[in-house]
């Protein structure tokens, strides 16, 4: 989240607050609150008095996976932050590199549009192919 403009980390953090399991730390650190469950090795229940503490087993029990997908709503609000700074970027310089070619051409009319199979080939060279979806015109 360090590397997100300013905006964009306050609406992340915003959305974080929303989530169920997660809490945003004063440093900015996200921490993922998942259920743990004590047992001893016969999956005897907590209450047990078994005095023998080496015995005692700690498991990580998020049967609904509800911490695992609040986290990973929080990767994917990063990741379409991080995706959208780089295309445009990646727009900026299609449209420069229009604005240098043509000189007698309205700065207005060098815009281009990033092209659907580009746009499939910037989310996979990103790393963000699987993860998000790219919008494709007309689909």
């Amino acid at each position: 989240m360090a590397r997100l403009p300013r905006e964009c980390r306050l609406s992340v953090e915003e959305k974080i607050h929303n989530l169920r399991r997660l809490e945003l730390l004063q440093d900015g650190n996200v921490l993922a609150c998942f259920p743990v469950v004590r047992r001893t090795p016969g999956n005897e229940a907590v209450g047990d008095s078994d005095d023998d503490q080496d015995d005692v087993i700690f498991e990580v029990c998020d049967t609904d996976h509800e911490t695992a997908r609040s986290l990973h709503k929080v990767l994917q609000l990063i990741a379409f932050h991080e995706l959208k700074e780089s295309s445009i970027v990646i727009e900026l310089a299609m449209w420069k590199s229009r604005i240098d070619v043509a000189m007698s051409v309205p700065r207005a009319d060098c815009r281009v549009a990033i092209p659907d199979p580009a746009k499939s080939l910037i989310m996979k060279y990103g790393g963000f192919a699987g993860f998000l979806k790219p919008v494709i015109e007309g689909a």
